[in-house]
């Protein structure tokens, strides 16, 4: 199982930092990680928000190819509707060269009604805009149509999001990897494999080190993400589902990410290094443990 960090870059107003700042902190992170040994690091995408969650996956996603020069840059998840098919080729293959062939990308359909709104897409078209994307990008990147193609040929490694038995399907169907959520049922992922049999990345909340440093920014994410549905919100980070954040010791971490792997058997496990508003050297102390103390201790157990 190979292992990643997971940004959004998302600026809370409760905890709110200059942008330049933010951006330099994680930028450095993510370099640093490259250092600590982590494989990769997979970029969030979402627009019209408060908090400045990530709108433009590419520039950002350049600047780390310029920053690393082994690690694979991915993104989990791009937001397929809301891409021109030749722009989006366009740009995976300029990141893709700039990088070294090193981009990955993770496509999903979306859900928040205000960004179809705002970018003028119609939400009862999202699947089929995003396996448009998938299959006008392979062709335009084969005949020529745009360039300069991508540096990994035939193309970058594919990735769909979601977690039912339709976004299996989906993925299966356009040959592509699966990245569903940590906690899906394993019957969707067995789905997949049975179709198809590629690559499956899984990304439970992580953080090691005391649950108080962390509760409240996992709270104002988890609610965050209940509004953009539709839900109401928890008042309190004790009503929080404890057991699907995987926090604590390394010990306890790494017992954690080992029942993830057995269960779901995944190739790949990327978390969130910064949640919304963590102080940087909280988050870099916990990034630095899982690598030096954490993955060890998954792989020693692996080999048991």
């Amino acid at each position: 199982m190979k292992f990643g960090i997971w940004h959004d870059f998302r600026n809370p107003p409760r905890w709110h930092r200059p942008y330049d700042v933010l951006y330099r902190e994680n930028l450095e992170q993510i370099a640093w990680a490259e250092q600590l040994g982590y494989e990769s690091v997979w970029l969030s995408e979402h627009h019209i928000t408060d908090e400045g969650y990530l709108p433009a996956v590419f520039p950002m996603l350049a600047a780390i190819a310029q920053r690393t020069t082994t690690m694979r840059l991915g993104t989990a998840i791009l937001l397929g509707p809301f891409q021109h098919p030749i722009r989006f080729a366009e740009d995976v293959a300029v990141v893709d060269q700039l990088s070294g062939g090193r981009v990955e990308i993770g496509l999903g359909l979306g859900y928040r009604k205000a960004e179809f709104e705002a970018l003028g897409v119609p939400i009862g078209e999202r699947a089929r805009r995003t396996e448009d994307l998938v299959e006008v990008a392979r062709r335009v990147w084969a005949d020529g149509t745009v360039t300069p193609p991508p540096l990994q040929q035939p193309e970058p490694p594919f990735w769909i999001g979601g977690s039912t038995a339709a976004a299996a399907r989906r993925a299966a169907r356009l040959r592509c990897d699966f990245m569903p959520d940590a906690y899906v049922a394993t019957e969707v992922i067995e789905l997949y494999r049975e179709l198809h049999g590629g690559q499956v990345a899984i990304n439970p909340s992580v953080y090691v080190g005391d649950w108080d440093d962390v509760a409240e920014h996992f709270l104002y994410q988890y609610n965050r993400y209940r509004e953009w549905g539709g839900e109401p919100k928890l008042e309190r980070a004790e009503d929080l589902p404890r057991a699907r954040y995987i926090v604590g010791t390394p010990e306890e971490v790494a017992a954690g990410i080992r029942a993830i792997q057995e269960r779901t058997r995944c190739d790949r496990l990327y978390f969130w290094a910064r949640p919304p508003g963590l102080s940087i050297e909280l988050s870099n102390r916990s990034v630095e443990s899982f690598a030096r103390e954490v993955i060890p201790g998954v792989e020693t157990a692996a080999r048991t």
